[in-house]
């Protein structure tokens, strides 16, 4: 890390891309403009043209010439690794650029960005670049008058929609095994948080990335992503975001071609505490930082903390003083903990559903108010309620904010009951110090990865994804997104 005024100057010296990337180029879009705004101040970043529809079409004319004429799909294996292996040096060498962008146009705290984000972008592209010339391809026991194989090709043209919470980071987990399969990609990042994929397109270029191979649009899901969903050819699109438009890309998929669609969507997810945890300072670190990192703004963030009767008097009291200890403020300081949240509307929903909890009755602790008004930002108190009932709509509404609430419970039984009751299933966090119990709940809690005495989502070798209504038909992270990202071909041989 450096220093803050290091990463205070830098942001003043840089100058962001703001066009489209299509065709290896970056063109200046024909749709209106918007502004990028920083989250810590509310100044403008910069002003970026959105595309149009037509631009869309273009653009995935782009990527499927690119496609049918081999010069990334045709590739062999190890030429495609090492482009990638490439780009994944690449965005370490411009580490510090990369983690300053992503500061200004998101609130993220620079230090998350710096020792997190960044290289874990890097090397989510070396993970699956790695992957490509490992996965080998199949022959199934025969009658010995025919050979059959078992291979996989790329899909096509792949859409990918991604959202603003971790720019960089959900780009990756789209991309690098979109690519690393052979595929053309058409990527749209929010409009809220662009600049630094942007960046990383001229990045891909450098690499050694065909142009036309990997196109980034801009503008709002109501234009570019809805051209991207009713696309009459694009054979796949995938999409991390909220559950309710992750409901109309299905939709959509089914009323134009019936494109794949690979969905991430929203979670509610628990942390249920057993009796017989005795390291509690441990339980109540990570408890913290389950619901507290990035600000709350993440889909596997653990907003509800079911804790046994007998221990949750002290762990609540370690979670307080811990939470009380978190630092919110400047972005741009590594001192900081807690940065803005990414634009005002979404503040302004958060300290609603503050307010929704204490009219129903929930008993705040500590935060629960907008902090810094003064300075344009959006910061957000991190804020801890006691006496919640899953009924309340804290426990069952996603806030994506710094809001912990608190429940009880009395039994093993009734804890699974609390932790399965939600319409999502895509993370849950269980701590106990006793094997039995944990392979137990492991198994009982409905989510798509359960993390034991830690609040973890895997790394990349492990796949990342939901039940429910957090998502299906799709994982991020692992082999598994390398081989999501082809279609699977038998060819029968008579001999």
């Amino acid at each position: 890390m450096k220093t803050k005024e290091y990463y205070q100057e830098l942001a003043k010296s840089l100058t962001p891309e703001t066009r489209s990337f299509i065709g290896g180029k970056f063109v200046e879009g024909a749709g209106p403009v918007f502004v990028s705004v920083n989250p810590a101040n509310g100044e403008k970043i910069a002003e970026l043209h959105s595309n149009t529809a037509e631009e869309v079409m273009e653009a995935e004319r782009i990527a499927r010439e690119a496609y049918n004429d081999g010069r990334w799909s045709k590739k062999a294996p190890i030429e495609r690794k090492e482009i990638l292996c490439r780009l994944a040096d690449l965005i370490m060498e411009n580490l510090d650029e990369l983690a300053v962008l992503e500061t200004m146009d998101s609130g993220k705290p620079i230090y998350d960005n710096v020792t997190g984000d960044v290289p874990e972008t890097a090397q989510t592209f070396r993970f699956h670049a790695e992957a490509i010339d490992k996965l080998q391809d199949e022959i199934t026991p025969g009658d010995g008058k025919h050979l059959s194989m078992i291979v996989r090709e790329p899909l096509g043209v792949v859409a990918a929609i991604v959202p603003w919470n971790f720019p960089m980071g959900m780009a990756a987990w789209k991309l690098a095994p979109i690519l690393a399969s052979g595929n053309s990609v058409v990527i749209k990042p929010a409009s809220l948080t662009p600049l630094s994929l942007l960046k990383i397109a001229g990045l891909a270029k450098e690499a050694g990335i065909p142009d036309g191979v990997l196109n980034v649009v801009l503008g709002s899901g109501r234009v570019v992503g809805n051209a991207l969903a009713e696309h009459p050819q694009i054979e796949a699109l995938t999409f991390t975001g909220s559950t309710a438009v992750g409901k109309k890309l299905l939709v959509q998929s089914g009323e134009t071609n019936a494109k794949r669609i690979f969905l991430e969507m929203g979670g509610k997810n628990p942390c249920v505490v057993m009796p017989d945890v005795k390291d509690l300072d441990h339980a109540a670190e990570e408890a913290v930082n389950a619901v507290f990192w990035n600000m709350g703004e993440n889909c596997s963030s653990n907003s509800r903390l079911i804790v046994h009767r007998s221990i949750k008097d002290e762990l609540v009291k370690k979670i307080v003083e811990k939470t009380k200890a978190l630092v919110t403020g400047d972005p741009m300081d590594p001192a900081t903990n807690m940065g803005a949240l990414v634009e005002r509307p979404h503040m302004e929903s958060v300290l609603n559903y503050i307010d929704i909890a204490k009219k129903e009755g929930a008993t705040l602790l500590c935060g629960g108010e907008q902090l810094y008004p003064e300075t344009g930002g959006n910061y957000v108190a991190p804020t801890v309620f006691d006496n919640v009932t899953p009924d309340m709509t804290i426990a069952k509404e996603e806030i994506f904010g710094p809001v912990l609430g608190i429940i009880t419970f009395d039994t093993e039984e009734e804890a699974v009951r609390i932790a399965n009751d939600t319409t999502y299933g895509l993370h849950a966090s269980v701590f106990t110090d006793d094997l039995k119990t944990a392979h137990r709940l492991s198994r009982a809690i409905q989510a798509g990865t359960i993390s034991v005495n830690c609040y973890a989502e895997g790394d990349y070798g492990t796949p990342f994804g939901g039940f429910k209504q957090s998502g299906f038909l799709s994982r991020d992270n692992s082999l598994w997104a390398n081989r999501q990202y082809t279609e699977m071909k038998t060819i029968w041989i008579e001999l």
